[in-house]
């Protein structure tokens, strides 16, 4: 087939948004399907530097990130980068996207953020997928524009398995939810030796923006990891392994406050600066210990992380905060589901005592 594959690298061009994405190129080519790759600034994705910390029209950081990228990860498709701010087309001219377009036999919109463009219409069937359930449920309750959006689509999947089903209070909006994960591309994650003195860490976020925080039956869920952390504060305390993370946007009052109680912290752009910066970062690592969002952990969809799908990839265990994954994953071999200080406890002491134990660090 050929595939439209729509999404964000230009305007977000780190390691861990682009291997959400490359992932599925990479998986697409090697089963044996011609991929275009389609970005689409639209009026507000303006392009992040992620080196001088900057956002503008211009894509140049992006559109050089991009295509070393591509060569480094051995995609073999095209690729077109549509800046709205610009009104410029890159990787292809209009003529030629459209030659693309054209009799191709699915379109596929990665986190729903591509903008609806009437020459999709071109294209045989489309597809978007939702990679950010609960919040993408919770704001169709109030953003209809939102919501016709993926209505104009011919299927919609999403990462919340649960969503439709008796195991999640989520509302479905009239929409039949397709459940679907993140796929990996296990050529490019394989399994390799784990360095001495290996932490459980992970990276991410520490905040998010309040306009994704939502009411729902009367209770603010807010899109924040930091909360969630907050409760895992005293865990290093209470295992042998040294404990890490890589946040960013975390407060150097929570950073000291972390560090007073074991944590070791270490720089997030650094660790995701590149495809291959990020892949290192992870299998230098013992495995990982994550929170999720406390919308994600409030409300059940059965969502289950890239980040995490790459770490287990890679052969290394996750133990991460419960967010209804563990209805359709197997657990406590490998991964393990905690809502509690003391479960994370316990899973960590598990890994330790495990038949064949990653190497533990010494305190």
């Amino acid at each position: 087939m050929r595939i439209i594959l729509c999404g964000y690298i230009v305007g977000y061009p780190l390691g861990g948004m682009t291997w959400h994405h490359l992932n599925y190129i990479l998986g697409m080519e090697q089963l044996g399907h011609e991929v275009v790759f389609y970005e689409d600034s639209g009026q507000w994705l303006w392009p992040y530097n992620p080196v001088d910390n900057t956002s503008s029209e211009d894509p140049s950081y992006g559109i050089d990130y991009l295509n070393r990228t591509f060569a480094e990860e051995g995609v073999r498709g095209r690729w077109c980068y549509y800046s709205e701010l610009q009104n410029r087309y890159y990787g292809m001219d209009r003529r030629e996207w459209i030659d693309q377009l054209t009799g191709a036999d699915v379109l596929i919109s990665v986190s729903g953020i591509t903008p609806w463009r009437e020459e999709f219409a071109r294209v045989k069937r489309t597809c978007v997928i939702d990679t950010d359930p609960v919040f993408t449920q919770l704001r169709m309750l109030h953003d209809q524009a939102f919501l016709d959006y993926y209505k104009r689509f011919d299927r919609i999947a999403t990462f919340g398995r649960l969503i439709g089903t008796s195991d999640s209070p989520l509302p479905t909006n009239g929409i039949r939810w397709i459940g679907t994960n993140q796929p990996i591309a296990m050529d490019h994650w394989p399994k390799v030796p784990m360095p001495t003195g290996s932490a459980f860490s992970t990276v991410g976020k520490w905040e998010h923006s309040s306009d994704r925080h939502f009411e729902y039956n009367g209770q603010t869920y807010a899109s924040s990891k930091g909360l969630e952390w907050m409760k895992l504060l005293e865990l290093p305390r209470h295992t042998g392994w040294t404990l890490e993370m890589a946040m960013a946007s975390m407060p150097i009052e929570t950073e000291k406050l972390f560090e007073s109680h074991g944590w070791r912290l270490t720089d997030a752009t650094r660790a995701s600066i590149s495809t291959q910066a990020y892949r290192t970062f992870i299998q230098s690592r013992a495995g990982e210990l994550t929170v999720a969002k406390q919308i994600y952990a409030g409300l059940p969809s059965g969502w289950f992380s890239d980040r995490s799908a790459a770490f287990l990839a890679s052969g290394r265990p996750v133990v991460t905060q419960s967010s209804g994954f563990e209805h359709w994953l197997p657990t406590g071999n490998g991964l393990f589901s905690f809502s509690t200080l003391e479960q994370a406890a316990e899973a960590l002491e598990t890994i330790a005592t495990g038949p064949h134990p990653p190497r533990r660090c010494c305190l």
